[in-house]
């Protein structure tokens, strides 16, 4: 498989007008307990003996960071870099664990490292908000058969706290009885009563809980070339800096330009408020006012404007806290919770992420114990950029109201976010984040952090501009470059992408599998799988959920294929399939999310549907050959019942407007776009004048290729404005023997040269009596 590209955005839009971040936290719970401190003076707060667990330091049951390799590339003497291995979680091979797959929707109990129970999540926190469901290692901390959430005024049933305000629970209902309505949580996750109240009878408290957002990177083929870094013949070695401590790196992709003492732990001072934020929209209603204190306006530094007796909603407080780094801000937003346990809360979220370097004593970074070391620091910078990239967008603004941003590179076009910090302790501490190019390919996020800088000024500028004018980034290097440091493939054969129509294999189909080929679902594919093999992608429409649940709606053609054909389907070279089509919803929404679960587990990528109508009208994509291609999917005879919503699970329904927004969106981050279409009108072999709206809408609009299913028969390729429309490949494997128009298909293969389409080549198909697909000289076709 390939490199499958993050289906949708991870960040919304912050206003000058005021702070609007945080609003679905007015509906999620806000944990209160009788250990909760106020305030403390730093005075007394740095006097007193602490210890691991009173900073709130969770054990790092979960947690294991890989080892880095050096590439093999930088030997003799070339330079040496690496790329950083990600933070896994692991499942405790002793005693019971919980994950939660965000991306799967599928929450799993596991006893002894075996699976011993799961449960469909029926809702999250809205995907790209600050008020995210939060991934990372964690535990469960609390439980309550009936929790009330004073904030929300709901009871959650069967509530299981796992991180600040976030809880795995049943559905919540109103005081009076009534159930809330359907839609994102407020980060919390939700089951059904039924569901929570088991899972909350088979664990305890202190059980881990992972969450994590599955696997959203698939492996390339072993053919693949993808992008690359590569040195330029002018490299020159790195820049002396001050500092006593450095780590720059790709934030994307995890190479390593240069590194410095990258494991040590050192104090970083302010550079600390980045975890104070992070923990602030995690664990704090962002809605709910606080009246500054003596306190909270007697920590050391500028008070920003702080006066004793003004109120703020906790929000608003993130812009002095992130831009002039205000001290005040910093305790008086802990102490909404209790500065003991937010800061018990920002060690928690640190082991969580894997950061084995990060200790916290307080939430400012006025106590030199506050430590971190570079590599923690970029791992939390990471985790910022994927996943609350409003906060690092709080920090590249130059001012706001009277609050003005003290990052001595704020001015710069290229800025894209970051932290500073001094006291004398740590000397001056900085994570920079640049948008930096690099040869022709787009520009890449580079973090740049470094700790003990005498002049940070100088000392990130230098590097910043060391890595921009020594390293490149494409396909291949530049004339006469040397070995590439960070590398898959060196291919550099033409890719082809191939089409086929129509798989259902339900019904005679699979009666034909069990008869003549005991159950081997591989069947259907005998004559043509090394066809669908040959081709870099090879996509199809799949007609029908492939499940074992639900209910049958009885449509006049209800259709649900054995879960066993996803394998088969995988093994003869299908890659990616669409299920935007008027047959996916006949055995109804249970079946038709469990064909999601069941193709992501097997790898097996799908187009048009999702867990809400972002996901189902974004891009599926891979990098094929060093060329980004993405496919979105739409249908047009619906079934309109099953349409996704803004917090419902369901498939992309067309209609112009729609599709062009869409198109245009994914034009964006893909270098090739194909668009499908279930539309038209069954067994007519002329498309429709609203298939060729429809299609030509979505080329005008920046797709190159769209292919089209529905019809069951072959209908014509149109060449349309540099683009190509297959209005209908027929059927590819389906029972429907009534004529030959529907006992044969076509197959489309378009070959590419880098952007540009070199060959668009017809492959006609018959189907035989026993449903097997066949080229028209091929095998098998009696």
């Amino acid at each position: 498989m390939f490199n499958q590209v993050k289906r949708f955005h991870r960040y919304i839009i912050w206003t000058s007008a005021g702070l609007v971040i945080g609003g679905a936290f007015a509906f999620a719970p806000v944990f209160l307990s009788g250990n909760f401190s106020p305030v403390q003076s730093l005075r007394s707060l740095w006097d007193g003996q602490s210890s691991a667990d009173d900073a709130g330091i969770a054990p790092g049951f979960a947690t294991k960071v890989a080892r880095a390799l050096f590439a093999s590339e930088a030997g003799g003497g070339a330079y040496a870099t690496r790329t950083l291995d990600a933070v896994n979680s692991e499942i405790p091979k002793a005693g019971k664990a919980v994950v939660a797959d965000l991306g799967e929707m599928m929450i799993r109990v596991y006893a002894d490292g075996v699976m011993e129970k799961e449960y469909p999540i029926l809702s999250k926190g809205k995907p790209g908000s600050l008020w995210e469901t939060p991934t990372g290692a964690y535990q469960v901390k609390t439980k309550e058969e009936n929790h009330f959430s004073s904030i929300g005024s709901v009871w959650m049933p069967y509530s299981m706290q796992f991180f600040g305000n976030f809880f795995i629970h049943g559905w919540p209902h109103y005081v009076d009885g009534s159930a809330v309505p359907e839609g994102f949580s407020g980060g919390c996750i939700r089951l059904s009563d039924e569901s929570a109240k088991d899972l909350f009878t088979r664990v305890e408290v202190g059980v881990p809980v992972i969450v994590v957002n599955g696997t959203e990177i698939a492996a390339p083929k072993s053919n693949e070339e993808d992008f690359h870094y590569f040195t330029r013949d002018s490299f020159a070695t790195p820049p002396k800096v001050s500092a006593e401590g450095v780590f720059v790196a790709d934030l994307d992709n995890n190479f390593v330009f240069y590194e410095k003492k990258a494991n040590d732990a050192r104090s970083i001072a302010s550079v600390s408020k980045l975890m104070t934020a992070l923990i602030s929209v995690e664990a704090v209603n962002q809605y709910r006012d606080i009246t500054l204190s003596t306190a909270d306006v007697d920590a050391y530094g500028d008070t920003a404007d702080m006066i004793v007796g003004k109120t703020y909603p906790v929000g608003e407080l993130l812009w002095p806290l992130l831009l002039p780094s205000s001290n005040d801000a910093a305790y008086a937003i802990a102490r909404t919770i209790g500065v003991k346990h937010f800061v018990s809360l920002m060690n928690e979220k640190a082991s969580g992420l894997g950061l084995v370097h990060t200790k916290f004593y307080e939430p400012s970074g006025l106590d030199p114990r506050n430590v971190s070391s570079p590599i923690d620091l970029f791992r939390l910078t990471q985790h910022l950029w994927t996943n609350k990239r409003s906060l690092l967008d709080v920090t590249k603004n130059r001012n706001h109201k009277n609050w003005r941003n003290i990052h001595p590179f704020v001015a710069k076009s290229s800025f894209l976010g970051g932290k500073t910090g001094y006291i004398p302790e740590a000397d001056k501490t900085v994570v920079a984040v640049f948008s930096v190019p690099f040869g022709e390919f787009a520009d890449r996020p580079v973090a740049i952090v470094m700790l003990g800088s005498d002049d940070i000024r100088s000392d990130v500028e230098r590097m910043r501009v060391w890595v921009k004018n020594n390293f490149y980034y494409g396909t291949k290097p530049l004339e006469s470059q040397p070995k590439p440091l960070f590398t898959r493939s060196a291919s550099k054969e033409p890719f082809s992408l191939l089409f086929v129509g129509d798989i259902m294999m339900n019904r005679g189909v699979e009666g034909v599998i069990q008869k003549e080929a005991g159950g081997n679902w591989d069947f259907p594919f005998q004559f043509i799988a090394g066809d669908l093999r040959n081709a870099d992608m090879t996509f199809a429409n799949l007609e029908g959920p492939v499940s074992d649940k639900g209910v049958d709606k009885h449509n006049l053609y209800s259709f649900r294929m054995d879960p066993g054909i996803i394998e088969s389907i995988k093994d003869a070279g299908v890659d990616v399939v669409s299920l935007a089509n008027n047959h996916v919803g006949d055995w109804g929404r249970e079946a038709f999310e469990d064909t999601m679960r069941r193709l992501r587990r097997a790898s097996v990528q799908y187009a048009g549907a999702g867990w809400n109508k972002a996901e189902a009208i974004s891009a599926t994509s891979f990098d094929v050959k060093g060329k980004r291609v993405g496919y979105l999917a739409f249908s047009d005879v619906g079934p309109t019942g099953l349409a996704a919503g803004d917090a419902a699970s369901g498939i992309a329904i067309a209609s112009v407007e729609v599709v062009q927004s869409a198109v245009r969106q994914a034009k964006e981050a893909n270098d090739i776009l194909v668009v499908s279409f279930h539309f038209g009108d069954e067994y007519q072999q002329n498309p429709s004048k609203r298939q060729r709206t429809l299609a030509r809408a979505a080329i005008d609009a920046g797709a190159r290729i769209v292919v089209g299913h529905h019809p069951h028969v072959v209908q014509s390729v149109e060449e349309y404005d540099g683009g190509v429309i297959m209005y209908s490949l027929g059927n590819f494997i389906f029972d429907q023997n009534f004529s030959e128009d529907t006992m044969s298909g076509m197959m489309v293969k378009i070959e590419f040269e880098g952007d540009k389409i070199a060959a668009i080549i017809p492959m006609p198909i018959t189907i035989n009596k026993s449903y097997q697909p066949s080229l028209e000289t091929g095998p098998g076709g009696d």
